[in-house]
């Protein structure tokens, strides 16, 4: 009886031994699933990714595709070939199929805390993304890094602020030439006058245009007389009949252009006409001795006067040369 009930014993310490062995073995597998993205039940599939910085992305870290969680963060390291960072996770098999070749990660915080997920862009190319093919990505900007940004704009405002601040000042002192514009009367009154020219230019541009308008003057007469149109357009008709026949082959210039014997006795007699007036202008001939002396001038002038004044002699004294008797 002592045996059974010892028996008995040992068996529930063995039992209670085996659950505690469990319950531990369970509390590792849960542990190593947290921290290194294991599934207990369901099968993962293994991802690489390159990015330039983790902005504190840690092992363990969840990685989620549209808002779901699918895997977790395993490996953190420098990758072998660049001073890039090289991210390895998992993801269930049921969703590595919607990751497509073109997908890409990024890597966002969840929350003002600082924790960082790996967020899947699964992309949209009809292929799956190949086993063994390398993801590239980008860490998101923190919020501390768009605070630091910020305090930098707002120096740069403030600055500039500043530099307004001395502008204005210098200008309400009349320093510079926007100075002197707002604070000497001088300037004032010149651009007052000349203000006042403009307006009176314009006014008499306006009363010009209305004359124009109704005809008056040259200008408007050319505008608006039918006639003036209808001259002008009769002599634009002209000079283009005149074109036609200028360039008629039938023409005198079509002919001097077609037949080159005309062109050259034209040349022919234009040079002997020059060699004639070179010999009048040298005072050859007696054509150019009328020309070129002037004793000659003077002579046939002396004769002209002599013979005007025979003449009026006779008709003052017309016995004195005719005698006239009747038998």
């Amino acid at each position: 009886m002592a045996i059974s009930r010892q028996a008995q014993l040992k068996w529930s310490q063995l039992k209670v031994g085996l659950l505690v062995l469990a319950a531990v073995t369970i509390l590792i597998v849960m542990i190593m699933n947290l921290e290194e993205g294991m599934g207990v039940i369901t099968s993962q599939t293994k991802f690489r990714a390159i990015v330039d910085h983790t902005q504190g992305l840690k092992v363990g870290g969840p990685v989620r595709m549209n808002g779901v969680d699918i895997g977790n963060v395993r490996d953190i390291a420098i990758a072998q070939d660049s001073p890039k960072v090289e991210v390895t996770f998992t993801v269930k098999n049921s969703v590595a199929s919607h990751i497509r070749e073109d997908a890409s990660i990024m890597i966002r915080p969840m929350g003002l805390l600082g924790d960082k997920f790996v967020e899947v862009l699964p992309g949209k190319s009809p292929k799956p993304l190949p086993a063994g093919t390398v993801l590239y990505g980008q860490a998101e900007t923190e919020l501390t890094g768009l605070a630091t940004n910020a305090s930098t704009t707002m120096e740069q405002i403030q600055t500039a602020i500043a530099d307004m601040q001395k502008i204005l000042m210098s200008i309400s002192q009349g320093q510079g030439t926007a100075g002197k514009l707002v604070t000497d009367p001088a300037l004032y009154d010149k651009s007052k006058q000349v203000m006042e020219k403009l307006d009176v230019v314009s006014e008499k541009s306006i009363a010009l245009l209305g004359k124009v308008e109704r005809g008056q003057g040259t200008l408007g007469s050319l505008m608006t007389d039918k006639e003036m149109y209808n001259r002008a357009n009769k002599a634009i008709q002209e000079l283009n009949e005149l074109a036609s026949r200028l360039n008629n082959q039938n023409g005198t210039l079509g002919k001097l252009a077609a037949d080159p014997s005309l062109y050259k006795r034209l040349d022919s007699l234009t040079s002997r006409g020059e060699q004639l007036l070179n010999r009048v202008e040298s005072g050859e001939g007696t054509m150019g001795k009328l020309v070129t002396r002037d004793d000659l001038y003077a002579r046939a002038d002396k004769l002209l006067a002599e013979v005007e004044q025979l003449i009026a002699d006779v008709k003052k004294h017309p016995t004195k040369y005719f005698k006239f008797s009747v038998f």
